[in-house]
């Protein structure tokens, strides 16, 4: 089980702003009209990347705000979120571009973090995670970021719950970042709703979101039983007309019933999360 979480968490890749002496946020808006923040510039559209320099604060550490790349749907596998009935508003700290919010992590501890929408993921600072009673050792799994000082790595944690206003998601992946001050928040806690920024009242709004169950939208979820399915289905039709040795036949009905046993939690997970009877075929 280790083995298979280091490989999920190895496909998580990290590129961090490559400026040396000072990080720039930059600030952009999509057509929908979501604002984004991200520290590297070309994640921003190059029709709005001259309006982005121009309005981009300097941030104090080279490499505070990181992003991510889109993680494979089995890393989400954990995730849970909160099925939202109503619209929460929340308020939010601006801080030159940036938005500052206080997050609840694992029920038990308040800390600030910026937003970057633009980002995929959340990344902590070591001390949070101290605070939090996590103790990173050995066997923490890790994951390779490409620095301005070249290449590191970065212990992987995952979260028990993560809280924004009463917006809640449940077993999120962060990694510790020891040259950040600030947490950063991202795009795994904010696809699991439908977001708005009004930066005139400094707010953000979290909505419902009928297009993903549990992080994931109804394509991942496909996948994700797919994944276990297509090899169960050609098993069993292999067992169904192959001539097997007592000892082969065992092990292969034995790896049949991890998958039957795989499918089913599978099924039990979608069903906490309301997935459409649609979205597992």
């Amino acid at each position: 089980m280790r083995e298979a979480r280091c490989a999920l968490f190895a496909s998580l890749l990290v590129a961090l702003s490559g400026a040396a002496a000072r990080a720039e946020i930059y600030q952009w808006t999509d057509a929908d009209g979501h604002v984004h923040f991200t520290a590297q510039l070309d994640r921003v559209p190059a029709a709005q990347r001259e309006s982005a320099m121009q309005s981009a604060r300097p941030q104090g550490r080279p490499d505070a705000l990181q992003t991510y790349e889109s993680p494979s749907p089995a890393s989400h596998s954990g995730v849970r979120a909160a099925q939202l009935s109503h619209e929460l508003r929340i308020p939010f700290v601006r801080e030159g571009s940036l938005m500052r919010v206080d997050v609840r992590l694992n029920d038990s501890l308040t800390a600030p973090f910026y937003i970057d929408t633009g980002a995929s993921g959340i990344a902590l600072p070591p001390q949070l995670a101290e605070r939090l009673g996590i103790r990173v050792g050995r066997d923490t799994p890790q994951v390779e970021v490409s620095t301005a000082n070249g290449r590191v790595t970065r212990p992987v944690i995952v979260l028990r719950s993560v809280d924004l206003g009463g917006a809640r998601v449940e077993g999120l992946e962060a990694t510790l970042n020891p040259s950040m001050d600030v947490g950063l928040l991202g795009g795994s806690f904010f696809n699991n709703f439908v977001y708005r920024v009004d930066a005139a009242q400094s707010l953000i709004t979290l909505a419902p979101n009928d297009g993903m169950r549990g992080g994931l939208d109804a394509e991942a979820w496909r996948a994700r039983f797919a994944g276990l399915r297509d090899p169960l289905n050609k098993l069993e039709a292999y067992l169904a007309v192959a001539k097997l040795g007592a000892g082969e036949r065992a092990t292969l009905e034995e790896r049949r019933a991890q998958l039957q046993a795989a499918v089913q939690a599978l099924d039990a997970e979608a069903d906490r999360q309301r997935v459409p009877q649609a979205w597992r075929e």
